[in-house]
């Protein structure tokens, strides 16, 4: 997500939560309380708008009028702070909560937050679009949370501003992506031609969401091992962040432009190319600029990786309704209507095969022959590219810690110097919470 949060006004990022030393797992499914008439009522903890899931509650109520689920959202900012003052203290009435991708699963694992649901693991892996959704938030071989949703990237470029920078467009053949030199010498003819004020953008600068599948492409793995050991000072990622820095002292990306703008540069001509999830295409068409969609980017002779992953659902290990709340879980991943409900107000792509098919053929019809191939592009790079964050202990400290180092080269600090201090002070701060 991610952070898919900027791009769905509040939707998931990476979620920072803390660690004890604390070793636990998922209590046991014990039976629901309920009121004397029978009836349940479900909380479920999010970081969203209450409207970006009303619709799939309202149908799993509708199915299932015994039960009743009750929203607690809670703002992003103060999420995690908030989940893990509520679970430390006894669970705080939660029933359900998202958790995002990466270490956050192994983390509130660990602490003795999430409820084992291996045992639906064989029905969600068989509902699901690829295997990697449901085994991405294992830990230790138990199944923790599965994801309603999920994101890829795709290279969207401005066709005018490439015709007059006398640039062929990249394929749309999911096989045949761009490569990152490709792009970094078209980004420089659009510089030469002065055909667009902004050659090239990402949609998150500094996200480690969306900058982990340049370092895996260059050879660099994720920057953290499954030992916690923090490594960007490697050759591949030291190939990949010296890319990084170079878009911006050559003027080819802009330095002191927020994520919340490069949507709205490229909506508005003023870029050439941008690279972004599948939200990319209602910005482009809300901007009715001509464009296309390409797989995205790779260093050549590198792998083909593309970041991935948004929010799942988790159930609380200290709930006392979990056999409701599995099924309300149920509803929103394994159940293709459910599923598809949970992603409708979102914008984004669900995970539920059947669902994800309708929404792949919705979308890839949006754009006329712009988007023609989304679909297609889509699955190919889900199936064969997609790239999960590390769900390693200590994520809740190398996430920002990285995005930190990523922002310092950006604005100008030496690729190595600043990955050597990176590795050195997330290390540290990884010690501290062991």
């Amino acid at each position: 997500m991610t952070r898919t949060a900027l791009r769905l006004g509040g939707i998931a990022a990476v979620v920072a939560v803390g660690i004890t030393a604390l070793a636990g797992c998922g209590a046991a499914s014990s039976p629901d309380e309920s009121g004397g008439d029978g009836k349940v009522t479900l909380t479920f903890a999010n970081a969203d708008p209450a409207e970006t899931w009303a619709k799939a509650i309202e149908g799993f109520q509708k199915a299932n009028p015994d039960i009743t689920v009750k929203q607690l959202n809670i703002p992003y900012a103060q999420y995690t702070s908030t989940i893990n003052q509520r679970m430390a203290g006894g669970g705080g009435d939660i029933d359900l909560m998202v958790v995002d991708a990466g270490g956050a699963v192994a983390d509130w694992a660990t602490r003795g937050f999430l409820a084992d649901i291996s045992d639906l693991k064989d029905a969600a892996t068989k509902a699901a679009v690829s295997e990697d959704m449901v085994t991405s938030r294992e830990y230790k071989g138990k199944l923790y949370a599965l994801e309603t949703w999920t994101t890829s990237q795709f290279l969207y470029y401005n066709a005018d501003v490439l015709k007059k920078a006398g640039i062929e467009p990249p394929s749309s053949d999911p096989t045949k992506p761009w490569t990152y030199e490709q792009l970094t010498a078209a980004a420089q003819k659009i510089k030469d031609a002065g055909a667009a004020e902004y050659p090239f953008l990402f949609d998150q600068w500094d996200s480690y969401y969306q900058l982990q599948m340049v370092g895996r492409s260059a050879g660099g793995g994720d920057g953290i091992d499954a030992d916690g050991k923090v490594d960007f000072d490697n050759p591949g990622w030291q190939k990949a962040l010296s890319w990084y820095h170079g878009l911006f002292e050559s003027g080819l990306s802009p330095r002191g432009i927020t994520n919340d703008k490069n949507g709205a540069l490229f909506q508005t001509g003023k870029a050439g190319f941008i690279v972004s999830g599948p939200w990319g295409v209602s910005v482009a068409e809300a901007g009715k600029v001509a464009y296309g969609v390409a797989p995205a980017p790779y260093f050549e002779g590198g792998e083909k990786a593309t970041s991935t992953d948004s929010w799942a659902v988790a159930v609380s290990a200290k709930s006392k309704k979990q056999d409701a709340a599995k099924k309300f879980l149920e509803y929103l991943t394994i159940d293709p209507e459910g599923n598809a409900k949970s992603a409708e107000v979102a914008g984004i792509t669900p995970t539920n095969k059947e669902a994800y098919a309708a929404y792949a053929e919705k979308m890839s019809a949006v754009g006329g022959e712009a988007t023609a191939r989304f679909g297609e592009i889509l699955q190919y790079q889900l199936e064969n590219n997609a790239v999960h964050r590390p769900a390693v202990l200590g994520y809740s400290v190398f996430e920002p810690g990285a995005g930190q180092m990523f922002s310092d080269i950006r604005n100008g600090s030496d690729p190595m110097d600043r990955a050597k201090q990176a590795d050195k002070d997330i290390a540290e701060q990884i010690s501290r919470l062991k």
